[in-house]
């Protein structure tokens, strides 16, 4: 009995570590609250500047959006390629 609990123990352990090891990197907020800002201010934020126009790069159609993320994925991966292997 005493070797059952010393397994489920050492299973509890090993299985929360992970865990805690990735909440030790979360920053968190300075005064430790979180602040929702209000509808108005959304406004403001979404009329002002601030936001980026919407990415015109793809065609609305489907299928050919795919196509065109497929060419400029290939494009990326050959200057990736460029810069790690320059006798590739």
């Amino acid at each position: 009995m005493h070797r059952y609990l010393q397994l489920i123990i050492v299973g509890s352990l090993i299985t929360a570590l992970p865990a805690l090891a990735q909440d030790k990197d979360r920053p968190f907020p300075p005064s430790g609250e979180i602040q929702i800002p209000s509808g108005a201010a959304v406004d403001r934020m979404l009329d002002s500047n601030t936001v980026p126009p919407p990415d015109k790069e793809f065609s609305p159609n489907d299928a050919k959006a795919i196509q065109q993320m497929d060419q400029r994925a290939k494009r990326i991966d050959q200057e990736v390629m460029k810069g790690i292997c320059t006798g590739c």
